[in-house]
């Protein structure tokens, strides 16, 4: 439902649901951008982060007020993480570079200049879950089971890189923090998400597009000055974001994404 809610929103033409990453504005409030993520479980993947990158230049370049809006275009899943199929197969060299891309992507979107609302309508996990934490603002399904979130990487033998920790530490409470990481606690975001403190706010599938307008309109002045929206966030998040640009974990990344270093 949610998918043909935002079809008929954003005149979404055949031509743009072949692609894996879609912006577009809202068409009455041009200050509301979409960023739709409509890659087969969002899944993370070299092209799939450069897309999102790209998605996110575009809307940083919007002069004037300006918010954007996240989700997904999967009926039942907001982002899967990594991509492990892919990682599985690349050599250590490869592997190591790509998690450090995509932790670039939660670096920058940590210290992202316009205010941003990921509109969580299904299942976060892992880098996914992650990724939701990097926007400012969370808004998930009302229902029970319909969207959860969740960090395996204890139970799959993986561990987290200051990066991918620094972020998720620095949005959750220290309880959820650790039983997240160090139990694979999965939290339904619809019956506990707002009480975890994990999520900022809920609505069910039929209303979950307008909350999540209605949030953006209320944000959107404050992406206007945009350098101090940024200078602020890097403050609020300065050491989290130092783990995501840091010399040790990502040497030259900022260099590369045009970013000062930290």
């Amino acid at each position: 439902m949610i998918k043909t809610q935002l079809i008929d929103l954003l005149k979404l033409t055949e031509e743009e649901l072949k692609k894996t990453v879609i912006v577009k504005q809202h068409p009455q409030n041009e200050q509301i951008f979409f960023m739709l993520l409509n890659q087969k479980a969002n899944t993370f993947t070299h092209k799939f982060v450069r897309e999102i990158h790209e998605a996110l230049t575009i809307v940083e370049q919007h002069e004037g007020q300006t918010a954007l809006i996240t989700t997904s275009l999967h009926p039942t899943v907001f982002s899967g993480g990594l991509d492990l199929n892919v990682t599985g197969n690349m050599n250590i060299y490869d592997r190591n570079n790509f998690v450090l891309e995509f932790i670039r992507l939660l670096g920058r979107l940590l210290r992202y200049p316009v205010p941003t609302i990921a509109l969580v309508n299904g299942h976060a996990v892992a880098g996914g879950c992650m990724f939701m934490f990097a926007h400012d603002w969370r808004i998930a399904r009302a229902e029970p089971k319909k969207a959860h979130c969740s960090l395996p990487e204890i139970e799959i033998g993986m561990y987290l890189p200051p990066g991918m920790n620094a972020v998720c530490q620095c949005k959750l409470t220290p309880n959820v923090h650790r039983d997240l990481c160090l139990l694979a606690r999965r939290y339904d975001l619809g019956s506990e998400g707002l009480q975890y403190q994990i999520v900022d706010g809920l609505a069910t599938e039929d209303k979950i597009v307008e909350a999540a307008i209605q949030k953006a309109q209320a944000v959107s002045k404050y992406g206007q000055d945009k350098e101090n929206f940024t200078k602020i966030k890097e403050e609020m998040y300065r050491d989290a974001i130092k783990a995501c640009f840091s010399r040790q974990m990502a040497p030259g990344n900022a260099y590369d994404l045009g970013l000062p270093r930290l």
